[in-house]
């Protein structure tokens, strides 16, 4: 009888339990390959979704507190700091989400849910940049009001750098003139009102709305005609409008352009309108004089090449274009210049004959910024005041040579300059500067050695005017600062008030017209408000633009003009006495 072997036991069948490479029939249809069972590992990824979500509120608290702290701090980077905590958090939670799903076999629910949402978003919005707190802006493309028409020249339909038309010329020049970048006097202030503020925005008559090209830039006002930059296309176009009726009397076109995602598209300078002439600078660089009578060009410059630049090497050094407007003085024409840093021709301005055009000086060795040249006295003598890159300086007028400077740190690059210097009664200066910078008021000295400057103060808690400018009244400043209108003692520096947040203007800028502040606000709306240092009180709010503004506004008289990148209007205020200021106006054609 044959010895039969016994059966098998399990155990000889089972594999060891130290076998690493074993799974479960469960564990193997999971397709986790967790050492976990499913229960366990379930749990833990139900618990990771728990802490995404606690990390997310407190993404969102984070946020709050960055807001509430915002007015002494600054809204920029508060909205940075509350996107990039909310923004981190949000994705961390998504991600845990898919985890579950994933080990559930919804492999693609969430990320088909996610594009779902993003092509209907793409499909009902549109991105039409950032505001100047760094948030992106989205408009619906199905929004009525949107498309506006641009006005031709009628008797010709194209315009170039030689090219004619109709005749802007008059016998009388109107008494409302306001020539050149923040005013008749280059400070923001202008001395004398001419306009009632009703308390009903239908006693504000429109005089004319139409479509324009991009850009930044305003209007300057001279004999009846509105003179502003703009883009078509990859045209750079110097326009001049009649007042009258918004007709564009001729344009002249240089090809270039200029676009950043973040400063958006076109020319950001003003023109400035002197003795029958107009001098214009391009955000690619290009200077024009031309006759203000039908735009024929008196002469023009490239000042990107002669800086040694070009224009992907410039925009490396200055993002948002070329900004500042040229000043006009005696028989000059002064524009800051720049350079590379490397070159030993850098300048920080150049001088040109206003008449012909040729190179009369060059001073200074900083960078430019944004900023435009001011002319101011002290102790009797004119200099020219540049606010550049990493400094402030004095020049002199003659020949352009740096007679004083003190530092006042940027970069044109990032945390850029913008506000130009004003002059304050006593010798002093203010400069000012966003990005949480502050004011400061310097007191220009002469002596026996030469000139120098002191600081009177400096803080951080006052007049942080981003794109904007103050406009001084004796020793008190009102200004845009953080966004909210501001008036400033400037001999503390204190503030007598600020704006309410809830009507804030943003990025916005404002011109003081006697007793009352012109403020155009960056979400589009005109506002008048009294320039008392009791409180802060509005007067008169128009519906005027309605798109991001970052356009300064213009008063000529009893006339408001205002601009944005898409549309342009004219206001004619009431009269406070008589209508004697529109006699001179040409007639419509």
């Amino acid at each position: 009888m044959k010895n039969q072997q016994p059966p098998s036991s399990p155990e000889l069948v089972s594999p060891n339990v130290g076998d690493e490479g074993f799974q479960s029939p469960e564990d193997q249809s999971s397709g986790s390959g967790s050492m976990f069972p499913p229960e366990a590992d379930s749990r833990r990824a139900v618990r990771s979704i728990f802490v995404a979500s606690g990390l997310l509120l407190i993404g969102i608290c984070v946020a709050v507190v960055a807001q509430y702290l915002a007015p002494d701090f600054d809204h920029q980077n508060a909205n940075l700091i509350g996107i990039g905590a909310v923004g981190l958090t949000a994705v961390y939670l998504l991600f845990s989400i898919y985890r579950v799903d994933w080990r559930a076999g919804h492999r693609f629910r969430l990320p088909g849910l996610l594009v779902a949402l993003l092509i209907g978003f793409v499909v009902l919005f549109r991105f039409d940049g950032f505001s100047g707190e760094m948030l992106p802006i989205f408009k619906s493309r199905f929004a009525a009001g949107e498309s506006f028409v641009l006005e031709s020249v009628k008797q010709s339909d194209e315009r170039s750098e030689s090219g004619t038309g109709t005749s802007a010329s008059q016998e009388k020049q109107p008494a409302f003139d306001s020539p050149q970048f923040l005013g008749p006097a280059r400070n923001g202030v202008i001395s004398e009102r001419l306009f009632q503020v009703p308390m009903d925005p239908a006693e504000v008559e429109v005089v004319w709305d139409h479509g324009i090209g991009q850009g930044w830039s305003s209007f300057s006002v001279s004999g009846g005609f509105a003179v502003t930059l703009e883009q078509r296309d990859d045209q750079e176009c110097l326009s001049c409008y009649r007042i009258a009726d918004g007709g564009l009397e001729w344009m002249t076109q240089h090809e270039g352009l200029h676009h950043n995602t973040l400063g958006g598209t076109g020319p950001r300078s003003t023109p400035t309108i002197d003795q029958g002439k107009v001098y214009a600078t391009t955000a690619t660089g290009h200077l024009w004089c031309v006759t203000l009578e039908e735009g024929n060009v008196v002469w023009s410059h490239d000042l990107l090449s002669i800086a040694g630049w070009n224009q992907v090497e410039f925009e490396a050094a200055a993002p948002w274009g070329y900004a500042p407007s040229p000043l006009i003085v005696d028989n000059l024409c002064i524009v800051p210049l720049g350079g590379p840093r490397e070159s030993s021709d850098a300048f920080s301005l150049i001088a040109f004959d206003r008449e012909n055009g040729d190179i009369r000086w060059k001073g200074g060795d900083d960078q430019l910024s944004y900023a435009s040249p001011m002319l101011m006295t002290f102790d009797g003598d004119r200099h020219v005041v540049s606010v550049n890159e990493k400094t402030v300086s004095g020049h002199r007028l003659t020949d352009g040579k740096t007679l004083w400077s003190f530092d006042w740190p940027g970069s044109t690059n990032t945390g850029a300059t913008c506000a130009s210097a004003l002059p304050v009664p006593g010798g002093r200066l203010l400069v000012g500067k966003g990005y949480g910078g502050g004011s400061a008021l310097v007191q220009v000295h002469r002596s026996d050695n030469g000139w120098s400057t002191e600081d009177v103060w400096r803080s951080n808690r006052v007049l942080k005017t981003k794109f904007t400018h103050a406009n001084v009244r004796d020793q008190v400043a009102f200004g845009i600062s953080n966004g909210s209108l501001q008036a400033v003692d400037l001999t503390e520096p204190s503030v007598f008030w600020t704006q309410p947040r809830r009507q804030r203007s943003e990025e916005g800028h404002s011109i003081l017209v006697d007793d009352v502040l012109v403020v155009q606000d960056e979400q589009g709306d005109l506002v008048f408000v009294n320039a008392s240092l009791a409180d802060y009180e509005e007067l008169l709010r128009l519906d005027a633009l309605n798109s991001k503004t970052w356009n300064i506004p213009t008063v000529a008289g009893r006339y408001v003009l205002v601009r944005n990148d898409r549309q342009a209007i004219c206001y004619r205020m009431p009269p406070i006495e008589s209508d004697a200021i529109d006699a001179n106006l040409p007639e419509k054609k």
